[in-house]
C-alpha cells in the first residue's frame, strides 16, 4: 500500500519478487551498491529552491528495477500461478525486484540514459545530476526510482520532465510528498517547511502512545543511562524482548536524520543499548515518544535568508576576536558552522560526544551527534576532536555547493567553538603537555585554517547552537536550542 500525506491509501501495488536471499556472492552477483541522494543535499536543494523561488517537480519511474539487463546468468522457478507443468525454470533476461544486484544494475542503466541526455553526475553526491541550458538550469536529485527535479526556469523544468518521461516510463508525483514526509511551501515568506506530522501520528498509534501525556523535552536533563541498567539474568532479558525498544529507536533515528535535529542526541544515546535494553532504557525511549506527541507539528523551515539573532556570534567580543577578519553579511548562500563537545559524557567508557550544526543562510541544513572514537583526556581535546569532525563535514558541504553553482568556496567558512584552547591549537602547531598526543587525523583543521578555508571563532556557551546535540538540556535551554535550529511549531 502506498500512502499519501493525509494517511489515505493512494495506490495498491503488487510485484513479482525474486528470492535474492538464495543468491551466492561472487557467483550470482558481485556489486550491489547504488547511491541515493544524501539528506543534507536534499535539504540544501530545498533551501535554495525556496530562497531563489525555483520550480520543483517529482516523477516516479514505473517498475524501475525491471528495465536493466542483469550482469550474471540467473535462473528462477516459474512463478506461482504461471507454471506450465513442464518442470522447466526461467532464464532471467532482465532484472527483478529482490535480486541482490537489482538496484546496482538499475543505477548503471539510469546513469547511461541521463548522461546521454546531457546531464552531469556530481562528484560529491553521485545521486545528483545537473544540466545547464540557455533557457535555465536543471538539477535532478534521485532517491532510488524517484526523480526530484529543480530549475530556475519553469518552462525548462517542464521541458526536462517531458524528456525524462520519454527516457523512462514515469508517473507524475506530488512534489510536496517525498519519502514519507511532507513539504509545506510558503511563497509569501520564501520558505519550505518539512513536516513529520502524518508519520509521527502513525508511529504513536502503532506503539499505543497516541493518547500519552506529552513531554517538553525528549531526555531528562538529570538522567544518566548506563550499561548497569541492562538486565543480566536470562529471565529479565527474555522479558525485555517483548518490548519494541529497537523498533522505536529506529523510528526516532529516522525522524532525526530527515528534519528533527532536536532528536539527534536522544537517538544516538538510546541506540547504544539496542543489544540489551533494560527497563530504565525503555522508560527513556517512551519519553521520546511523549515528546514527539507534544511536538508533532514542529517543522524544520528552509529558505530563511538570515537568522538575525544573537546566535551569530558572542555578545562580548574580546580583543583577540577583533583581530579576526570581519564576517560578511549573511545571505541565503552563506555557509556557517558550530561545533561542540560534552567531555566524558558516557560514564561507561568515558568518551565524549561531538556535535555540529551547519547553516546555509538562516536555515539548518546539516547536523550530527556522535560519540567520539577515543577518550579525550581534557575538555580542550574533546572540543578539538569535535571541531575536526565538523570541519570534515564543512569541507564536503563547500565542495557540494561549488558543484551546484553556489560560490561558497570563494570565502572562508566561519566555524564557531566555545573553547579557546581548541581554537589556539587549530591555528598553531602547539605541542603542550595536554595536546601533544592528538592523532594526526584531527589536524585537518589546522591545515584548513592555514589555507583560509575556515575561520575558527570563539562564541560564548550560551550562543552555542550545537550544545543540545552533545547532552540533555534543561527545559529552558532546550527550547532555546530548538528555536536556534530553525524548528518552528505551527
Amino acid at each position: 500500500l502506498k500512502y499519501g500525506p493525509d494517511g489515505a491509501v493512494t495506490r495498491y501495488k503488487a510485484r513479482l519478487v525474486a528470492q535474492g536471499f538464495t543468491q551466492v556472492p561472487g557467483v550470482d552477483y558481485f556489486d550491489t551498491f547504488s547511491p541515493t541522494v544524501r539528506l543534507e543535499t536534499l535539504r540544501i536543494l530545498l533551501h535554495l529552491a525556496a530562497a531563489h523561488n525555483w520550480s520543483r517537480g517529482q516523477d516516479d519511474v514505473t517498475g524501475a528495477f525491471l528495465h536493466s539487463k542483469i550482469d550474471t546468468e540467473l535462473y528462477m522457478r516459474q512463478p506461482p500461478g504461471f507454471n506450465d507443468g513442464t518442470g522447466r525454470v526461467c532464464l532471467l533476461l532482465l532484472s527483478l525486484y529482490g535480486l541482490k544486484q537489482a538496484s546496482n544494475v538499475w543505477n548503471a542503466y539510469m546513469n547511461g540514459k541521463l548522461t546521454s541526455a546531457g546531464y552531469r553526475r556530481l562528484d560529491y553526491d553521485s545521486a545528483v545530476y545537473t544540466r545547464q541550458c540557455k533557457a535555465g538550469n536543471i538539477i535532478l536529485a534521485i532517491h532510488v526510482d524517484n526523480f526530484l527535479s529543480f530549475s530556475d526556469s519553469p518552462s525548462e523544468l517542464d521541458r526536462a520532465r517531458k524528456e525524462l518521461h520519454n527516457l523512462f516510463k514515469m508517473k507524475e508525483e506530488d512534489p510536496n510528498w517525498i519519502m514519507g514526509f511532507q513539504l509545506i511551501g510558503d511563497p509569501s515568506q520564501g520558505t519550505i517547511a518539512i513536516s513529520h506530522r502524518q508519520y509521527i501520528d502513525t508511529v504513536l498509534k502503532r506503539f499505543g502512545m497516541d493518547d500519552c501525556n506529552p513531554q517538553r523535552t525528549p531526555v531528562e536533563s538529570s538522567i544518566v543511562l548506563t550499561k548497569d541498567d541492562c538486565p543480566t539474568s536470562a529471565k529479565d532479558i527474555a522479558e525485555m524482548k517483548a518490548y519494541p525498544y529497537r523498533e522505536i529507536v529506529g523510528v526516532i533515528l529516522w525522524i532525526s536524520l530527515i528534519a528533527r535535529p532536536d532528536l539527534a542526541f536522544a537517538a544516538g544515546h538510546l541506540a547504544q543499548f539496542n543489544a540489551n535494553p533494560g527497563m530504565t532504557h525503555w522508560k527513556a525511549v517512551k519519553r521520546v515518544l511523549r515528546y514527539l506527541a507534544a511536538t508533532r507539528d514542529l517543522r524544520l523551515v528552509l529558505g530563511l535568508q538570515d537568522d538575525g539573532d544573537a546566535s551569530v556570534g558572542p555578545v562580548n567580543v574580546s580583543t583577540q576576536d577583533k583581530l579576526l577578519p570581519k564576517e560578511d553579511p549573511v545571505t541565503a548562500t552563506t555557509l556557517r558552522g558550530w561545533t561542540d563537545s560534552d567531555w566524558a559524557r558516557d560514564i561507561d567508557d568515558r568518551r565524549s560526544v561531538s556535535g555540529y550544526v551547519f547553516r546555509l543562510g538562516g536555515s539548518t541544513v546539516s547536523w550530527s551527534s556522535k560519540k567520539q572514537a577515543s577518550v579525550a583526556t581534557s575538555s580542550s581535546e574533546g572540543e578539538y576532536m569535535a571541531l575536526a569532525h565538523g570541519a570534515r563535514q564543512g569541507l564536503w558541504l563547500r565542495y557540494l555547493l561549488h558543484e551546484l553553482g553556489v560560490d561558497a568556496d570563494k570565502k572562508p567558512t566561519w566555524i564557531r567553538v566555545d573553547n579557546r584552547s581548541a581554537i589556539s591549537v587549530s591555528k598553531e602547531a602547539r605541542s603542550t603537555g595536554l595536546m601533544k598526543h592528538i592523532a594526526i587525523r584531527y589536524h585537518i583543521v589546522r591545515e584548513r585554517v592555514a589555507d583560509d578555508t575556515f575561520v575558527i571563532k570563539h562564541c560564548i556557551s550560551s550562543d552555542m547552537i550545537a550544545d543540545g546535540l552533545t547532552k540533555p538540556l534543561s527545559t529552558h535551554l532546550f527550547l532555546k536550542f530548538v528555536d536556534s535550529l530553525g524548528l518552528m511549531l505551527v
